[in-house]
This record gives C-alpha cells, structure tokens and sequence, in this order.
C-alpha cells in the first residue's frame, strides 16, 4: 500500500493538537481528513472509509473508547489509533483499548513516533486484508475443486451404474444360455425315466385287463424298472437342486476323515482295480457341519470323474488338512472369503483339462464325454453342494498333468447335532390306529396318502386346504396327527395352518410335506414340525407318522 493512497483522519477536540497531527502526516505524503467530534469521526468513516484512524480518547460528545468500538462495528477493517494525555497507567491504557483500537500512544507525541506507529499499524492492516483476500481466494478455489469432484464422482457413480447394468445384462445372458443347456438336458433325461415308467404301466395294465395272462416274474421286472426309474428320476431332481443351492440337507458335525473311511470300500469299487486309491489324513482334523449323503455323492463324483480321466489306469489321492484363509489369500482369489477351512483335496494323474473346459467344469449338463456316457450334471451337483454347505470348490488343471480339486468346508466347533429330518429307521414299517388328519390340494396325492396311511392300519379324515382343515379340527372329531402339505391355496400354508390348529387343540403333533426343496420354513426352528420332502416312499412316509407320533 503507497504513501499517498493512504487516508488517515485525525480526530481531536484540541484546534491545536489536531492541526499538528495533520500537519506531520501531510508532510509525509499521507491524505488527511479532520474530525472535532466522535459523532463526527463515525460519519467520516462511513463517507470516505478511512485506513487510519488517529482517535483521541477524550472528547466532547462520546469518548474515545465508544468511538473505536462503533467503528470496529461497522468497519472492522480500519485501523484504530488511540492518543490521550491523561492516560498514566497500564491500566488506564487497557481502559482505552477496551473499544478494539489495534494501538496507543501518549501525548505529547514525537513526530517520529507518530510516523513510526502510524506505518506499522498500516502495515500490519495491509496484511491482513491481504491474507483475507488470500483465504478468500482460497475458498473460492476450494469451492470449485470440490464442485469438480462432485461432479467428477457424478460422473463416476454414472459409469459405475452403466457398468453394472453391463454386467447384469451379460448375466443374465448367460443364465439364458445355461438355462436352455439345462432344459435341454432335463428333457432329455426325464423324457427317458418317463418312458420306462409309462412303458411298464401301461405293460402291466394291458395284462390286467386282459385277464392277468402277464407272469407274475415280469410283472415284478417291470415294477422294478419302473422303481429304478423314478429312483433315479428323484437323484436328478436332487442334483439340479443341489446346483440351484436350493436342497434341504440334514446336517451333522462330523469329522471328514471318519466320513471316508466310512465310505473307502465303495470308492475303491467305483474307482476299479486298475487305479490305485491313496486316502491321507492330518491328525486333530477339524469338524465340519455337512449333509453326510451329499458329501458322499460329491466325493463319489470326484472319483468317477478320475477314473474317466485314467482309462489306462493311475493314481488318484485323497488328501485332507485344516487351513485358514486370510484376507490377503481371500482378496487374491475371488472364490474364498476368509476364514477356517477343512479341505478335502482330490488329485489324479489323469489326462487334465484345458483352461476353457475347466472354466466351464463346474455348469450343468456341461461335459466332454461322448453323448450317452454322462449327464454333465456331476461336478455341478459338487459345486451346489459344496457353495450350500457354505464352502468354496476350485479346480487346478492342465492337459496331461491332472487336476486337483480342492473342496473347502466351513470348519464347525459344535458338538455332533442331528437336524430334525431325523435318520429313518430300518426293518419293518411301523403301523398304527391312531386318527390322522391329512390336507392336501391334489386330488391324486392325497388320494394315494389317504390309501397309505390307512392301509398302515390308520384311521384318516381328510381336508383340501387350510380353511377346510380348521374346521374339522375345531369338531369333535378326535385328531391325532395333522399331516399337511405346506403349499396349498385358500391364504394359508401348512406351518400357518399347525400354528392355528394348535391354538385350538394345545399339543396336538403335526408333519408337514412339500415338493418344493426350498421352501420357506418358518418350523426351521421348531423342532415339533418336521418336514418330509415329496415325493416320498410308503416306508418314509409310514417312519415319519410314527415318528411324529410318538415324539413327546
């Protein structure tokens, strides 16, 4: 800031004081107005908007004091200058700077003094009227560079979502293509297992209605053609719902090693004499909650798969170990989450997979073998089981050095537990004369539950749907059992229906039956509802009666 462009007013009541004042500054360069009054002082600010004010503290309208704060009020930034004669002490000073003046000087004043003091407090507001320009800059600055970011992040989340929609998009296309393989599939293989079915029927009702000319020897290998067929026919419901994570599974805390031990004889079957079968285990193996069947049939898998990829014979070694996934490994391969694993590692010596075939091993009805020779639903019935268990399958392969499938199981600390689809009883099917309730929509099934039952000796009363189900239970009739399918019409499901039957009759033992796998359980933590999955066999069905029955 230059000398001349200064504006300092000089306030005094003093002709005499306020002359010299003005005087000195003017000879200096500095511009000067003049003010006899405090009232006076304060228009002058707000009409020529001084740098400087030089204020003495007595005057004759306002004192100083007031004067220097109205101006800091209005004008914080002038420079306030305080002059008096009759201030002595500290004190008195600290009086005078009470209105905010950035300094003070006692009279009488030295020119020098004046001129020095004077600069310094011009200085010093110059400043700091240049820093608040700068902060001001700064802010401005800051404002834009965030609305940058702002923008650019809009940009970002924009091509994120648009990236996203891709993705869903390419999905979505490729669930149509896996769908179209696996319908074509399932036609294929039902279409088969329908025809040998209906085949036998329709042999067997002919020779009935012939007059029974048909031997009693094949009559009983058509049954058995036709119970072999819908055996099979239930494995493939059960495997595409294991793929789909859509499978009810009965869990048990069990050790793998025990598992396939267990199990070590079938394998050594399925594999043949030519491979040699290697089982190595680590001592203090962890436990792992699993549904014990489907692990069985997934290492089953496995070992056939090996045995097709040795035709001349090989090794094929089965190995387990505990391991503990960090974060580090996780991040390095998608497919694990951190944490701790039992794994179970199957390695053969056979004639390995390219990186294409592996990349798709694991998709329904996907297979290299020749048309007849396989289904392709082998490793996908081991991926669904393993992801359902909570776990992680991956494959490490290469054409002529063999693969190696690592199947990693969630380790589990509970003691041994048994799920409420308890084990079936073997040897002979038990019977009863108690009164069962049975509600079901299809006309056809419950036709063939109310024969069953009641050929196992029990009395059966019937219902098609919830409502109707309510009112017989609110009768006289006396009600053992309530046996009820769990989807069925009229606004109320199987669990719905115990529920409110129990609030009718207190206690009263309930079982419930489905076809769906998946379907919402509310009785998942009841313990006093259990679930028989359709289609079922007349010994299941009968095991799970009594079972129901007899539960306290």
């Amino acid at each position: 800031m230059k000398d001349h462009q200064v504006n300092i007013l000089v306030v005094d009541d003093d002709d005499g004081g306020r002359y010299l004042k003005a005087h000195v500054l003017r000879k200096h360069g500095y511009r000067v107005t003049e003010a006899a009054t405090g009232m006076a002082a304060i228009e002058q600010c707000c009409a020529v908007g001084p740098d400087l004010v030089l204020l003495d503290v007595m005057l004759p309208d306002l004192d100083g004091v007031e004067v220097s704060r109205r101006i800091k009020a209005t004008h914080p930034g002038i420079a306030v200058l305080q002059t008096s004669a009759a201030v002595t002490s500290s004190h008195d000073r600290a009086l005078a700077l009470d209105g905010g003046a950035d300094g003070f000087l006692v009279e009488p004043i030295e020119p020098e003094e004046l001129l020095a003091t004077a600069q310094a407090l011009l200085r010093l507001r110059g400043a700091e009227q240049a820093l608040r320009r700068l902060n001001e800059s700064l802010e401005l600055l800051v404002a834009e560079r965030t609305r940058e970011l702002t923008e650019a992040n809009r940009r970002l989340e924009i091509e994120s979502t648009e990236r996203r929609k891709a993705e869903e998009v390419l999905w979505h296309t490729q669930k149509l293509e896996a769908v179209g393989q696996l319908t074509g599939g399932i036609a294929h293989d039902f279409n088969n297992l329908l025809a040998v079915i209906v085949g036998s029927m329709e042999m067997i009702r002919a020779a009935f209605e012939a007059g029974g000319n048909l031997p009693r020897a094949k009559i009983l290998r058509l049954l058995n053609a036709s119970e072999t067929a819908t055996g099979r026919a239930t494995k493939l419901t059960q495997q595409l719902l294991a793929f789909a994570r859509r499978s009810t599974f009965t869990l048990d805390v069990v050790s793998l090693d025990e598992v396939l031990v267990a199990c070590e004889p079938f394998l050594r079957r399925a594999l043949g004499e030519e491979h040699v079968l290697d089982l190595n285990f680590v001592p203090d193996l962890w436990s792992s909650r699993i549904d014990t069947s489907q692990f069985e049939a997934a290492i089953l898998n496995l070992v056939v798969n090996a045995r097709d990829a040795m035709p001349l014979g090989g090794h094929l070694e089965i190995a387990t170990s505990n391991v503990v996934i960090d974060a580090a490994e996780a991040y390095r391969s998608p497919d694990l989450t951190a944490g701790d694993y039992v794994l179970v590692r199957v390695t053969d010596t056979g004639t390995g997979m390219d990186p294409d075939v592996t990349a798709h091993a694991f998709e329904p009805f996907f297979t290299t073998k020749e048309v007849g020779k396989g289904t392709g639903l082998g490793l996908s019935q081991v991926y669904g089981f393993i992801k359902q268990s909570g776990g992680h399958a991956l494959i490490e392969s290469a054409p002529g050095a063999g693969t190696t499938f690592r199947l990693y199981l969630p380790r589990c600390d509970d003691v041994r537990q048994v799920s409420d689809s308890e084990t079936r009883a073997r040897g002979v099917t038990p019977t009863g004369h108690e009164t069962v309730l049975v509600v079901e929509d299809n006309a056809e099934v419950l036709e063939l539950a109310v024969t069953t039952i009641s050929d196992l000796g029990y009395r059966v009363l019937t219902a098609g749907d919830g409502p109707s189900a309510l009112d017989i239970v609110q009768g006289d009739e006396p009600i053992d059992l309530l046996f009820s399918d769990v989807v069925m019409p009229g606004g109320m499901n199987g669990f719905e229906l115990v529920s409110r039957a129990r609030a009718i009759r207190a206690g009263l033992k309930a079982l419930v039956t489905s076809g769906y796998a998946n379907v919402h359980r509310p009785g998942a933590h009841r313990p006093d509802v259990p679930l028989l999955l359709k289609p079922y066999r007349r010994g299941d069905l009968a095991q799970c009666i009594r079972m129901a029955l007899d539960r306290a």
